[in-house]
């Protein structure tokens, strides 16, 4: 186990390191003059060459990366040119809440995918298994943008049951606050998982084993919970894990949708600001999220199915 991390630590470097060179190349193809965007109607040709020779515009691009670098290894991040001041602490503090939204996020798309797939598999073929599966068709296509403002106007305006708009103070009401931000991202990774537990649960339920319980006379409960979805989970968690980066994408759509200051708001302002420093980071933090959130689940699959540690151990 020491040693399946530590090749996992160590494969971390060339992905963050080729991240930060893509990113890097990738933001200063953003149309138009970071100098102008901090400026405004101040902008002079003046000004805008200090500003340009403040944050070392005015170098060559391989030129600006060994600096970006050099800062990087010395733990200096660099200053936002929005802000006017240093990255760190601004991108930091927004990581909890956005962190909480992904967790909940995950939590709510396998709380509906797996009842419902669960439903869909004892009656395949019937018109509620029918039913199940053209909705979660219907929703794939849904943008989650344009979900997230419906759910706004049905559970937020018309209902009133949640907040529109704030991320709640003490763990009960963040909870609350988070719930329609979580399920609009939620529920766009539902139908991906609904259909891929659903499938494996049909081929679960044929097995040998499963017939064999129910003989013995174990309870319907008991026959599911340990023999038929412990079996039929690891598929939907590899989906999960796949989809982890997509996930992410609809979390900072979400994020400012619902104007919650967490990770991915701040990313798509800083974006419209031009603001390096800023997106540079936070593209860092959340390649190390998906990375993490990979980690996470191979040490989850060990704890859903023993024979998977006990052969990693071995190998």
């Amino acid at each position: 186990m020491a040693r399946y991390f530590g090749r996992r630590l160590i494969q971390l470097i060339p992905i963050l390191f080729g991240v930060s060179v893509v990113t890097f190349l990738l933001v200063r193809l953003i149309p138009g003059d970071p100098a102008i965007s901090m400026l405004g109607s101040r902008a002079t040709p003046a000004l805008i060459a200090r500003i340009h020779r403040q944050f070392g515009l005015n170098l060559p691009i391989w030129q600006q990366y060994l600096h970006y670098m050099d800062g990087v290894f010395h733990a200096n991040f660099g200053i936002s040119i929005f802000y006017e001041q240093s990255v760190w602490p601004l991108v930091v503090s927004r990581i909890p809440l956005t962190l909480e939204l992904l967790v909940y996020s995950a939590v709510i798309a396998l709380a509906i995918a797996v009842p419902l797939a669960s439903i869909a598999a004892a009656r395949r073929g019937g018109a509620v298994d029918h039913g199940i599966r053209l909705s979660a068709t219907t929703a794939l296509g849904v943008p989650s943008f344009w979900l997230g403002i419906l759910l706004i106007l049905l559970l937020g305006v018309r209902v009133r049951i949640f907040p529109v708009g704030g991320a709640g103070t003490g763990v009960a009401d963040r909870l609350y606050s988070l719930t329609l931000p979580a399920l609009t991202a939620g529920l766009a990774i539902t139908p991906i998982l609904l259909r891929t537990l659903r499938s494996s649960l049909i081929e679960v339920l044929r097995a040998d084993f499963v017939s064999t319980a129910r003989a013995v006379g174990l309870p319907r409960r008991t026959v599911f919970r340990s023999y038929i979805l412990r079996n039929s989970i690891l598929p939907c968690l590899t989906v999960l894990n796949v989809n982890i980066g997509w996930l992410i994408g609809t979390v900072i759509v979400v994020e400012d949708v619902f104007g919650l200051p967490g990770l991915g708001s701040l990313l798509v302002s800083s974006i419209s600001t031009r603001d390096y420093s800023i997106i540079q980071l936070a593209t860092l933090f959340f390649a190390f999220f998906v990375i993490a959130a990979n980690l996470g689940m191979d040490l989850l699959y060990g704890v859903v199915d023993p024979r998977i540690s006990l052969a990693r151990k071995a190998a």
